[in-house]
């Protein structure tokens, strides 16, 4: 029924993009504004738009008045635009890193039928938009996914120009120009990027005089002159502070040294992809095991097509492995090469119906991970979450139950079948996140609930503070009416000198110390996962 419904669209040439947008639907749209703001991350970025378009300014980003030169301004530049037209809500600050997963997925497709099929192409936008981890970044107010999906949409048309003839050169402009934009959504390291899998590519590829081309240095100035001019205003707006902050201690810094207290073993990103691409994950074998020649290390005897994107694919692994600081998001533009490289071997061993030979192991080895992963599941959840440990277990099911019925389905040798039921098991497992995972997501990892609570109980009089402590989304859902960030008994006595009724925020451990000091009188008002609002007064001598 699927397979069948899937061959239909496909015959059109609008048909793979339109099943890739309802599939977004589900995937990254569906709720995207249910879930609290998370960690320190996203309600920064969403503040930071905010504050850009109150004060009309376009170049500096600002965070409660002062300049936050960390990220350059793309992420906030589309933000600003949505908030415009939909207000100001987790939504809006999503919007934007969800349209473009899908704009990076429509690339894939477009790459994928340019270089081998149709299906090939829409299988690999399929992978990425049923992938956990993608999606869980396409559904994340950041930087990341403007960056990645920048990155793919650029290396699609350099990928095309190289290996097939018959782009046009403004295609290879344009390729350079949202390069550019790359280069705005997270700063130079996406120039390195291209450089370095462009230089891997050359050495390998005894042809690689095909990037010429690309005319790279008619390229570069384009590049340069789309993201030069905001570097340019923001030094004069900002003077030495803006070379400080920006090149030296978010890029070149945060490369080099542990600076930012990121650092990681250098294997760190090998779970990383195998979570970021599950349930496609157990499928990676296919890679070798479908197409020999990839266990040759002699590139001369493999397809151009796959050099290319496995240079894509392993130079910023290799890049950010050898990093410092490292974290999931970097190597996020590993991902579409990846896809297309499984997208192809997948639809090759179904066209060619040898999945039964080719693929003997990789049934058994993708059930593995997925099992492996929903029993651990609910033991994750219990030791984070504890209470709700539940719903662990809810999405432990969502996860193995699908997982089951495509093995059986891939050891029948029904291929196409097992191949379209992980995207239903993609599927399935999102939807249950969304439903049964954001409770206990917004406890634990948001103050969202603690927050309103706070600002209830100081009615506009009490002072609030944190006590050994720190969340940024505290200070977002309180409207930055956080009075101090206190980091132990003596300066909060001292704080309590000067507001001898305050309130504070804190958690369980930190508020049973604080219950069992004698100069304070210690009410409990609230509580939120881990966190305690307390009422503390200060008595008299």
């Amino acid at each position: 029924m699927i397979s069948a419904v899937i061959k239909k669209a496909a015959r059109s040439a609008a048909g793979p993009y339109l099943l890739l947008g309802l599939t977004a639907l589900v995937t990254l749209f569906f709720r995207i504004g249910s879930l609290p703001f998370l960690g320190n991350d996203e309600c920064r970025y969403a503040r930071i738009a905010e504050e850009m378009n109150l004060s009309g300014r376009w170049i500096t980003p600002v965070l409660q008045g002062y300049p936050w030169l960390e990220k350059p301004p793309l992420y906030y530049w589309i933000t600003i635009l949505i908030y415009r037209g939909f207000g100001v809500s987790e939504a809006s600050a999503r919007y934007g890193p969800a349209v473009c997963a899908v704009l990076a997925a429509a690339a894939v497709l477009w790459l994928g039928s340019k270089l081998w099929s149709r299906r090939a192409g829409w299988l690999a936008g399929l992978i990425l938009l049923t992938a956990i981890g993608y999606c869980a970044y396409g559904r994340s107010a950041s930087p990341d996914m403007p960056m990645m999906a920048c990155f793919t949409i650029a290396f699609a048309l350099l990928a095309a120009a190289v290996l097939k003839d018959g782009l046009p050169r403004w295609g290879i402009w344009l390729a350079f120009a949202v390069l550019g934009l790359a280069v705005l959504a997270k700063g130079p390291v996406a120039v390195v990027l291209v450089a370095g899998i462009l230089m891997l590519f050359w050495t390998l590829d005894e042809h690689g005089g095909s990037l010429k081309k690309l005319h790279v240095v008619t390229g570069a100035a384009i590049t340069f002159a789309v993201a030069f001019p905001w570097h340019w205003l923001a030094f004069k707006e900002n003077g030495f502070s803006f070379v400080a902050s920006f090149l030296i201690n978010h890029n070149l810094a945060r490369y080099v040294t542990d600076v930012h207290h990121h650092d990681e073993t250098v294997f760190y990103f090998l779970p990383i992809v195998l979570g970021l691409l599950f349930p496609w994950s157990g499928w990676l074998p296919a890679l070798v095991r479908g197409r020999p020649q990839l266990r040759s290390f002699d590139p001369r005897t493999w397809d151009r097509s796959v050099l290319f994107l496995t240079c894509w694919a392993l130079f910023p692994f290799l890049f950010f492995s050898l990093s410092s600081s490292k974290l999931p998001g970097y190597i996020l533009p590993s991902l579409p090469p990846i896809a297309l490289l499984l997208a192809r071997i997948l639809t090759e061993l179904m066209q060619r119906h040898e999945a039964p030979v080719k693929l003997k192991a990789t049934p058994w080895i993708y059930l593995f991970f997925s099992l492996g992963l929903s029993g651990a599941l609910p033991v994750l959840m219990w030791q984070s979450y504890r209470d709700t440990w539940h719903a662990g277990l809810i999405l432990a099911v969502a996860m193995a139950v699908p997982a089951l019925i495509v093995f059986w389905l891939a050891r029948r040798g029904n291929l196409r079948s097992a191949v379209y039921g992980t995207a239903v098991q993609g599927l399935v497992l999102l939807l249950a996140v969304t439903q049964f995972g954001f409770a206990p997501l917004a406890e634990y990892n948001s103050a969202h609930d603690i927050a309103g609570e706070a600002i209830a109980a100081s009615a506009g009089q009490l002072p609030i503070v944190t006590f050994s402590y720190f969340d940024h989304t505290l200070y977002y859902y309180t409207g930055y009416r956080i009075e101090a960030n206190i980091t132990g008994p003596g300066a909060l006595l001292e704080f309590a000198q000067k507001h001898p009724d305050f309130l504070v925020v804190t958690t369980e451990q930190l508020a049973r110390n604080l219950e069992q000091m004698p100069e304070l009188a210690v009410n409990r008002l609230a509580g939120q996962g881990k966190l305690r609002l307390l009422r503390a007064r200060l008595l008299p001598r």
